[in-house]
């Protein structure tokens, strides 16, 4: 019996019940409503799910259960009770007492704030100072009742976190961009920023957030999405010595002693944030795009197992993102830096790499179509006589992403000529990536801290010629904002043909 949750993950009650879920352990499958695109007023949503038109929504067994505070009390008895919602009758009181003064009196003051000061800022319209002005006092007067309370315990009732934590907490998940003044309540404070955001299940949950946060918030500075505005980095670009090759094996050969090799020609560039117009990124214009993806597979070390489960949810993904009639995954890679000591000519265990320190493209022009022809003999003559691209799906895969973060160059800031052919040998085929010689014209993007229910669309090869992206020079990079020993990057791509 699964339980469905419907909900889009950047709205307060669509956080507060996937992060309460979480903290319960509760098995469910997330299905994505849009907010912004109203689906939750939908004629079959208000039907089947939700009479009232909100978010978030969960059907146990076809039964429907709407608010996200029942949402978590329901979840919590129905795995046979956790200590998030005790079942000692007094403490579950407290509890209850708590969640209950969340929906009446604290998410109403707080919604005030995220309306005038984040909504409104997404509209391009200004503030409502004289609304603000009148809420301020409340805000204060019900901030003070939860400072006084955690003044005297670590957590809203007592030691240990309850699911009343996570919706006290909800309201509050994008204090920075909604301009709370938290600074005069220091226990309210400390319990949000020590407490609520160290918490597993919270951070599980922050990516859609920290995308709502950029599209309020200039330069990427709030409360949740972290980073300068722009860092300086080493990018590793090639010398074009034509009519010398540029080339790589990846097997042991006499041939490769006196080659040329990529990457020769390291520049300090600046590698701009992107979280202030994340959802502005097009991957037909720039040549990528950032996307929610979340999933709950993580069986990532059985490459037969990632193939059988989770290559169907790319292709669906991919279907809705991008409007493909047909997706073919046929590859795909996890990069962690735990594998640089690997030689590239190792031919054992190809799907464990580490990231790539180069700028380049996966495809060709030619190499595109000939890879096409290579999978699908049969069918590639007739699909090549449509339009077919090559997108590969980036995605973290446990952590945050502070360790080589994965750079783009803007497509529409790079001349064709700027891609010269890199020409990879195999030991059983000829394959072609193009590489890029610098430019300063070129600009770069890159998302700090991305999250792992977040992913990067990167156009690789596109057959139309009108003006559209068709390759996007990509590298990873050392990020001088990291933190000192930050977690390893691990990370996967996944390869895919898409035709329309």
């Amino acid at each position: 019996m699964v339980f469905e949750v419907y909900c889009d993950p950047c709205t307060c009650n669509s956080r507060k019940a996937l992060a309460g879920l979480e903290l319960l352990g509760t098995k469910f499958h997330f299905n994505h409503v849009d907010y912004f695109k109203r689906e939750h007023k939908d004629e079959h949503y208000t039907r089947d799910l939700n009479p009232f038109g909100t978010v978030p929504s969960a059907t146990d067994d076809s039964e429907p259960i709407t608010e996200s505070n029942a949402i978590l009390m329901y979840a919590a008895d129905r795995d046979g009770g956790h200590s998030a919602y005790p079942k000692d009758l007094k403490k579950r009181a407290q509890v209850n007492r708590w969640m209950l003064w969340e929906a009446s009196v604290w998410f109403p003051t707080c919604y005030v704030f995220i309306v005038e000061n984040m909504v409104k800022a997404i509209m391009k319209a200004p503030p409502d100072q004289s609304v603000l002005d009148a809420e301020t006092t409340k805000w204060h007067k019900m901030a003070t009742i939860l400072d006084n309370q955690l003044a005297k315990h670590k957590w809203i009732c007592g030691d240990e976190v309850t699911i009343a934590d996570i919706a006290l907490a909800a309201p509050m998940h994008l204090y920075g961009v909604a301009k709370l003044p938290l600074d005069e309540h220091p226990n309210l404070k400390r319990w949000m920023t020590e407490g609520i955001e160290q918490l597993p299940c919270w951070k599980k949950t922050q990516g859609p957030v920290d995308t709502l946060a950029a599209m309020a918030a200039p330069n990427g500075t709030n409360g949740t999405v972290n980073g300068p505005s722009q860092v300086r980095s080493t990018l590793n670009y090639t010398k074009n010595l034509d009519p010398k090759l540029t080339e790589l094996y990846y097997y042991e050969s006499e041939k490769a002693k006196e080659i040329h090799l990529p990457g020769d020609d390291p520049r300090d560039v600046a590698i701009h944030n992107g979280w202030d117009r994340a959802k502005d990124f097009s991957i037909d214009r720039e040549g990528f795009s950032l996307h929610d993806f979340k999933t709950e597979f993580s069986s990532w070390t059985d490459d037969e197992i990632v193939k059988s489960k989770f290559y169907p949810e790319v292709v669906e993904f991919l279907k809705k993102s991008v409007g493909a009639n047909r997706v073919l995954v046929f590859d795909h890679t996890i990069r962690t830096k735990v594998n640089d000591a690997k030689k590239i000519t190792q031919e054992t265990n190809t799907s464990q790499r580490a990231p790539i320190m180069l700028v380049h493209c996966d495809y060709t022009a030619d190499s595109g179509p000939l890879r096409v022809r290579q999978l699908l003999p049969d069918e590639a003559e007739k699909l090549l006589s449509r339009r077919v691209a090559f997108i590969n799906v980036w995605k973290p895969l446990h952590n945050i992403v502070e360790e080589r973060p994965l750079a783009m160059c803007d497509t529409t800031s790079v001349p064709p000529d700027d891609f010269f052919k890199l020409h990879l040998w195999y030991r059983d085929r000829k394959g072609e990536n193009y590489v890029m010689r610098y430019s300063p014209e070129h600009k770069w993007w890159y998302f700090p801290k991305m999250h792992p229910d977040q992913a990067i669309l990167l156009k690789t090869y596109d057959s139309e010629t009108d003006g559209r992206a068709r390759f996007v020079g990509h590298s990873a990079f050392e990020d001088p904002s990291s933190p000192p020993n930050p977690p390893t990057r691990e990370s996967i791509e996944i390869r895919t043909i898409v035709f329309f």
